[in-house]
């Protein structure tokens, strides 16, 4: 079957209409608006109409296309602004992490020479109560030595530096042993709240209460 030359030329016009459209979709649906209005004008016999007709759909078409670019133009300048300021606020989030690691380093080398003197007297301490719970096994010489330096640490030295379960565990311990080494003096208990007052002010110094010294007594 022949082709009719005249659907032919309709034809050629509209794929002429639309050359310049890149997008496949918006190409296809331009082309067939064009042709179905050149096909209605043909209808006609106006020539000229039907060349209008090409020319105004045609600038349709560009405005269309200039509005899908425009579009896509800032909508790829926001993207880029996203990033850049997610990248901003990333970068302010790691140098802000950063400080505050920095800041815990200084806290933690400060508290450094309190930390080892803690540790220290925990290993008498622990070295003592081993004495006293096992008095069986050692002379009275070294129970006598145990429960005065057990009193050493526990009104004075250990008090400075113990965290508040240490403490109520030596309370226990002591109580358990010998009730005695519980009872203070007026002096005994000046020393003992003299040694808390020196660890909550050195808690209070660092700020971090808690996390290195421990929770002071109220």
């Amino acid at each position: 079957m022949t082709e009719d030359p005249k659907y032919a030329n309709l034809v050629a016009q509209a794929e002429k209409a639309v050359a310049n459209v890149a997008d496949p979709e918006l190409k296809r649906i331009a082309f067939q608006k064009i042709l179905d209005d050149l096909r209605a004008s043909i209808s006609a016999s106006m020539v000229d109409p039907i060349s209008k007709s090409v020319q105004v759909l045609a600038v349709v078409v560009g405005v269309i296309v200039s509005v899908i670019s425009i579009t896509n133009t800032l909508g790829t300048e926001a993207a880029t602004r996203k990033k850049e300021a997610e990248a901003r606020l990333s970068e302010a989030e790691r140098y802000k992490e950063q400080q505050k690691i920095e800041a815990a380093k200084r806290q933690a080398e400060a508290a450094k020479p309190f930390l080892e003197l803690r540790q220290k007297l925990y290993l008498e301490a622990v070295a003592a109560a081993g004495v006293l719970a096992n008095q069986k096994l050692h002379t009275c010489c070294e129970i006598d030595e145990a429960k005065k330096r057990f009193r050493e640490l526990y009104v004075a030295e250990l008090s400075m530096v113990e965290d508040f379960d240490v403490e109520k565990q030596m309370k226990s311990l002591a109580g358990n042993v010998d009730p005695e080494l519980t009872e203070l003096t007026d002096e005994q208990k000046a020393a003992y709240h003299l040694a808390h007052a020196l660890r909550d002010s050195l808690a209070k110094a660092w700020g971090r209460n808690q996390d290195l010294v421990d929770k002071p007594n109220p």
